[in-house]
This record gives C-alpha cells, structure tokens and sequence, in this order.
C-alpha cells in the first residue's frame, strides 16, 4: 500500500520545472595503464627471488598517508572555505624475517598474485569471493576475518602505488540509489533507479551514460531511513535522488555521489543520526577517509552539506536524547581532533554531548514528518553547514 502511494505520488507530480540532463561517459581504454600495473607486479617479485637468492628473507617497503592532527589549532588546517586537509606520508616496511609480520607478507604476495591474474585477463574479482577462496587449509589462517584481507588489498595498492579498485579486486556493491535516474552500462545493461526498494549502485568505470530528472541529491545514512522515506514518496516530494551507502559507504556509493554533484551539478544534502558515528560518515562523504587518501580526488565531495541532524535543534524538536557511550565519547574526542573540521560542525559536537538521538526519533507521532515537514523546511531554508 506505501509503495503504491509512493508511486501515485510520483506520477501525479509536475516534472516540467525539473530539467532531465543526460551525461555520456566516453569509455576509457585501461590497457596501457593495466600494463603498467603488471608490470610494476613483475618488478617486485623479481625483486624478491632476488633478495632470496641472495640469501636474504624478502622484504618491502611501501607509502601510506595519516592525517596530521593539530588539536591546537585546527583551523589552521581547515576552515570554512574547504581547503583540502594535510596528511603525512608514512613509510611501511613489512618483512617476512619478522615473525609479527611474516603473515601480512605471505598475504600481500597471495593477494598480488590473485590481482596479476585477474590484471592479465582483464577481469574483475570481489573481495568476498577472493576471501572465500582463501578460506582453505593452505591459506585459511592467513585471512581470520574479510577485514584483514580488505587492508591487505590496501596494502598491495600502496605497494604498487595505485587505487586499489585499479587492482581489479572490488568491494561488494551495496549502497542503494532511487529516484528518476537511468544508468546505463558498459554492457548496455539499463540500471532503473524508479524500482522499489532502490537500486545497487555499480562502480562508475561500468557506466557509460546517466540520465537523470532531479534537483538535489539527499544521502542518507541507513538503508531502514532509505527505505522509509522512499515509501512516503521522497523523491517525488523533493524531486530528488536518494542514496544510501548503508552506513559507511563503499567506493561506488562515493564515486557516485562525487559525478552526481561535479557532472549533474546537483546540490548534495546529507541527513545522518545526530550521534559520533553518524557524522563521521557525513565527513567520509565530505571530507574523504584516511583509508583511502591517496584517493579523495576521485572520491569526495567538497560541496556535499550536513543537512541534518544537528544537535542543536534536537531540544526544538521535542526529541528525546540518550547520554553517549564510552565509545560514542572516544569517537567524538577523535573527530574534535581531525584537521579537516569547521567552526560550524565542532559547535554541534559541543553539543552533542549533552546527548544523541537516532534520525527515526524525528517522527514518532506524525509518521509523514520527515519528508513533509523536516526535508522540505531545512532544504528550502538552506539550513545545513
């Protein structure tokens, strides 16, 4: 019954003060690029049957970046006009005559050779998969969790000084787009975001056109806010795009996210918990991610706006709040400390430590106040930071 108003919603709406834009992507022709890579592979394990043939235990060493923390003065690093923030550049050396690193380098050289293959074939391998095939006698306790094999992947792109999707071994899909938008694949595959329920978004090397009717871009934190505001007709009401990343977002969701607002011009609203863990994931779509730094240009979006939920309007709108954890406060203290943060958003965590409330505590009463009362008067009021 939602879904069906949802879409009566939709359809009864005036689409003519709504532009449909339509962007082609020219396929880009990886091949010189993707022999680069292999060959860079086949350097190192040269490299290293050298070292063993010399008598040595094989090592390497490779460059990763951490963000520089001035506590002091974080201004100095970043204000409100969104300069790029400072990282350090780190040199690791991982080396199989250490005991504590011996696995980490057995992994690495797993992992490097599972990417020359799938480089020379040109194909492409989810981590989950090549996870589930490490999970043998052999290799098993190489790979106690999914988390050690995704830092390792990391650690081979740091190694040989790429992305580390230029590895060919991706992250499963799983942030969710709605709204009038078409993508269209490089294998002609039509993505149809109008589904119910959303669409996967796929990684945008795959897409070869996007057309889309909107005016904004609201992402949001969680797939069960996602699928209600998607059932009380959000994209119609908002003539927008919806997406989630389901928490923290994957590399596509950030891509996406990134071309919708660079290409389609779109404004981009984010709408996460007003808690620690909800605003770091409105920072890693804003401001990028120690993780992958090495990366921000292709993946944050500097015009992205906290949209809500600010702290300080919780006690205006009657929401209860909850005192924060011992790891809520760890976390906060963290994000206080990050070179990247404004005036604006430290004063709301100032505020949140009188406590926080979950975006669903918004509406208790009136099941429509979301989209109709709370979406509708910040975007129009342009009351984000």
């Amino acid at each position: 019954m939602n879904r069906n108003i949802a879409r009566r919603l939709r359809i009864a709406s005036s689409e003519t003060d709504v532009e449909e834009q339509t962007i082609d992507i020219p396929v880009v022709n990886n091949t010189e690029a993707r022999q680069q890579l292999i060959t860079s592979m086949e350097n190192v394990a040269l490299d290293i049957i050298q070292q063993i043939c010399n008598g040595c235990l094989p090592q390497v060493s490779y460059v990763s970046s951490e963000d520089l923390v001035n506590t002091e003065n974080v201004e100095s690093f970043f204000d409100e006009s969104n300069q790029e923030p400072e990282y350090a550049s780190v040199t690791t050396l991982t080396s199989f005559a250490n005991r504590g690193s011996r696995d980490k380098f057995t992994l690495m050289m797993v992992v490097m050779a599972a990417a020359h293959r799938l480089l020379i074939t040109n194909c492409t391998k989810t981590r989950r998969s090549l996870y589930y095939d490490l999970k043998n006698e052999k290799t098993g306790h190489l790979v106690p969790d999914q988390r050690k094999l995704d830092q390792t992947v990391k650690c081979v792109a740091n190694l040989m000084n790429c992305a580390p999707w230029e590895l060919n071994l991706l992250s499963t899909m799983k942030g969710l787009a709605a709204g009038e938008l078409k993508l269209t694949m490089n294998d002609n595959k039509i993505v149809d975001c109008t589904v119910p329920g959303g669409a996967l978004i796929p990684l945008m090397s795959n897409i070869i056109s996007v057309r889309a009717r909107a005016k904004l871009v609201l992402v949001v934190e969680k797939d069960t806010v996602f699928q209600k505001l998607l059932e009380d007709g959000c994209t119609s009401v908002l003539k927008c795009v919806l997406v989630t990343g389901k928490g923290y977002p994957d590399v596509a969701t950030r891509m996406f996210v990134k071309f919708l607002s660079e290409r389609l011009k779109l404004p981009v609203y984010i709408i996460v918990d007003a808690d620690p863990f909800g605003v770091e994931i409105m920072c890693v779509y804003r401001f990028g991610s120690t993780g992958l730094s090495r990366e921000r240009e292709s993946l944050v979006c500097p015009n992205a706006r906290w949209l809500g939920i600010h702290p300080s309007e919780l006690l205006a709108l009657g929401v209860n709040t909850v005192p924060l954890t011992a790891i809520d406060l760890s976390r906060l203290t963290s994000l206080e400390g990050k070179p990247y943060m404004t005036n604006a958003i430290l004063k709301e965590l100032e505020v949140m430590r009188n406590g926080k409330a979950e975006i669903e505590n918004l509406s208790p009463s009136s099941r429509k106040f979301l989209v109709a009362t709370y979406l509708t008067c910040k975007i129009k009021g342009d009351d984000c930071i």
